[in-house]
């Protein structure tokens, strides 16, 4: 049996600890003017609020002790350092690739797991978002389909037969139909866009359309990476 679970963080670049990323930062290495560099990049950035619509009240500037700023380069390379260490979770021994002969000693892994996971996002200030994170039981064809519950503190996340993953849909049986589906709904929205302006346009114009709409749709689908 097979399972897998697919979180989903609120606000993850924002809740990054920087007194934690550097120290992760120092720990696999990175020292001396490098470290310096990064460190000065995190430090010394303040912020305020500004209420324009009620005579422009503003608040006191305070210091930025948490969070990468959005948009950067450095932004999602300071993210992946901040959760390295995730792989390495589990109190109990179990390995985040999870086997199991049976549906019980399966369920309890699941859960165990589940709950460690919980644990190492509280204790780095992250906050696990229950409404999008998802657990998919992946089955084959022979296979039974449990209707397992994963638990922790009285947060319940439901068996999903799918969810979204760096762009594309995963479902409990591994096929494509529901990203294919997906796929040929947006193409015949771009064939009748492309059919009702074919009458105004030259076909390198319509060709310069379909061009842009089709890496928008890969650019949004695989995460703000253009393919084409």
């Amino acid at each position: 049996m097979v399972g897998g679970i697919f979180c989903d963080l609120h606000k993850a670049f924002d809740c990054i600890n920087h007194t934690m990323v550097l120290e992760k930062i120092k720990f696999y290495g990175v020292s001396g003017k490098f470290y310096n560099l990064i460190k000065s990049y995190l430090d010394g950035r303040y912020q305020k609020v500004i209420l324009s619509y009620n005579n422009g009240i503003e608040s006191t500037w305070e210091k930025i002790r948490q969070g990468v700023p959005l948009g950067s380069i450095l932004g999602p390379v300071l993210f992946l350092i901040y959760l390295n260490d995730l792989p390495n979770l589990a109190s109990t021994g179990i390995k985040i690739l999870l086997y199991a002969d049976d549906l019980e000693n399966f369920e309890t892994k699941m859960d165990n797991i589940f709950g460690d996971i919980n644990n190492w996002f509280k204790v780095s200030q992250l906050i696990l978002n229950n409404n999008k994170t998802h657990y998919l039981q992946f089955n084959t064809k022979n296979s039974c389909d449990y209707d397992l519950k994963l638990n922790y503190q009285g947060n319940y996340i439901k068996s999903s037969s799918n969810t979204k993953f760096l762009g594309l849909i995963i479902d409990d049986s591994l096929s494509w139909k529901a990203q294919i589906d997906q796929m040929m709904s947006k193409l015949n929205t771009a064939c009748f866009v492309i059919r009702t302006i074919q009458a105004i346009m030259s076909p390198e114009r319509e060709w310069s359309i379909l061009h842009i709409y089709i890496n928008y749709e890969l650019w949004d689908n695989f995460g703000g990476k253009s393919i084409i």
